[in-house]
């Protein structure tokens, strides 16, 4: 499946099944003119009325909630009406939500089938699903790109241990695997016939629950007497095998909004972290609980923090969720916690900012606090026609001056693949890659 815009990893965007659009001089709609001869997997149309039908039932999900309407204006241009304008809309409009299926597909089959069935206009077409075996694709020869796909399939393995998907790689049994940076990684940048790829480009943060009047972690000292006792230079030595890195701002160096002479961020200083834990009241310190999400990261980091911590007498009990709906439940409800969380790179770094902080996010982070100095940077990053580096930074070095949230390690996501796979494009969509490019020198 295909959306109407790319978006890079720097976000800029390009379009795609939109051959061109343009943003109102006032901000309240965008107007996509679409591409012509594109079909869908099974032989319908791609035109106005299709885009139309995909995003009517976007607008009916309210997940959208500066979209009014959208209007068909000839067999080949939709406007997208909005109530407000920000500057993330574009962005997500790139996102898979709003990726194009096909209309007669989903009326002729219904929406139990859709489900298992995805029938788009991309490079490839769906085949079948084994859950937690494999995903198959096959080559689409009606696609509209000229010439491509070069590639005859694409088959998605899942393989859950790191070790058993290393070895698979190195025998030959796959082209290309995704990796986390570390041990893994590690080995097999120098492995003969591979390549890596690594990209750093999310944050883990600690957000402490700021709600509770009666939580620590309301007091902006004991904060800061946390940020000073994590000692980030040696977690990253010691568990990111040359590829994390120690934080002291949110934006990941890879982000537009990372700012190279930063000069706000609180270095490993123990003894600080002891006298501003006293002058906060704690002289003996406290129990809490560190509230781990249970994916992307090695367990022995939290562990780290554990350990950290209990250098200033701050006794943390780790609790790492079997799954995502339980830390979801846990981070809206659990008092005096801290939350070890991404916060994901993203071309416009305000979707990422907008994903975990933004003022009334209902699902998760709801013991954290958003303040009302802290709501008027939000909005004021969002308002700005294109995404605005120095507006983002003010945001982001507000919570930083108020230890609102404390960065921990930035890191990312890889690939390894044999030296024969060629312009797969890693990242140059974000962590995109472009299936339609790639061949195999084999």
């Amino acid at each position: 499946m295909e959306p109407l815009i790319h978006v890079d990893s720097k976000g800029e965007i390009t379009p795609w099944l939109a051959e061109s659009y343009k943003v109102a001089d006032d901000l309240k709609s965008i107007t996509f003119t679409l591409r012509k001869g594109i079909k869908f997997h099974d032989g319908s149309d791609f035109n106005a009325k299709a885009a139309k039908w995909n995003l009517d039932n976007m607008l009916a999900t309210k997940s959208q909630p500066t979209w009014v309407s959208i209007d068909m204006i000839d067999d080949y241009t939709v406007r997208l009406n909005l109530s407000q304008w920000t500057n993330t809309i574009l962005t997500g409009l790139a996102g898979y939500p709003t990726y194009m299926v096909s209309p007669t597909a989903f009326q002729k089959n219904g929406a139990d089938w859709m489900r298992n069935n995805p029938v788009g206009t991309g490079p490839f077409k769906f085949v079948n699903f084994q859950r937690d075996v494999v995903y198959k694709t096959v080559k689409n020869p009606d696609y509209w790109v000229t010439g491509k796909p070069y590639l005859d399939g694409v088959e998605l393995l899942y393989v859950a241990d790191p070790l058993t998907q290393r070895a698979i790689l190195l025998s030959g049994g796959t082209d290309v695997l995704q990796v986390e940076p570390g041990r893994v990684a590690s080995e097999l940048q120098s492995a003969p016939g591979i390549n890596t790829a690594i990209s750093v480009t999310s944050t883990f943060i600690l957000m402490p629950d700021t709600v509770h009047p009666d939580s620590p972690f309301a007091i902006q000292k004991v904060r800061e007497a946390v940020e000073y006792a994590i000692d980030r230079e040696a977690i990253a030595k010691t568990f990111g095998y040359g590829y994390w890195q120690a934080p002291y701002q949110i934006p990941a160096p890879s982000s537009s909004a990372y700012n190279p002479n930063f000069t706000l961020g609180r270095k490993y200083d123990l003894a600080k972290a002891k006298q501003l834990l006293a002058d906060a009241g704690y002289p003996n310190g406290f129990k809490a609980t560190l509230l781990v999400i249970p994916v992307g990261i090695d367990k022995n980091i939290p562990i780290a923090i554990q350990s950290n911590l209990a250098q200033i007498n701050i006794k943390l009990e780790v609790s790492i969720p079997a799954i995502i709906p339980k830390f979801l439940q846990d981070s809206n409800t659990m008092n005096s916690a801290l939350l070890l969380e991404p916060i994901f790179g993203a071309g416009n770094w305000n979707s990422a900012l907008s994903f975990a902080l933004r003022p009334g996010l209902v699902n998760m982070n709801q013991v954290w606090l958003r303040t009302p100095e802290f709501t008027d940077l939000y909005n004021a990053t969002l308002a700005s026609r294109s995404p605005d580096p120095k507006l983002i930074q003010a945001a982001t070095d507000y919570l930083t001056k108020g230890a609102w949230v404390i960065p921990v390690l930035s890191g990312g996501s890889g690939y390894a693949m044999g030296n024969y796979v060629m312009d797969a494009g890693w990242f140059g969509r974000g962590s995109d890659w472009k299936p339609e490019n790639t061949w195999l020198n084999k």
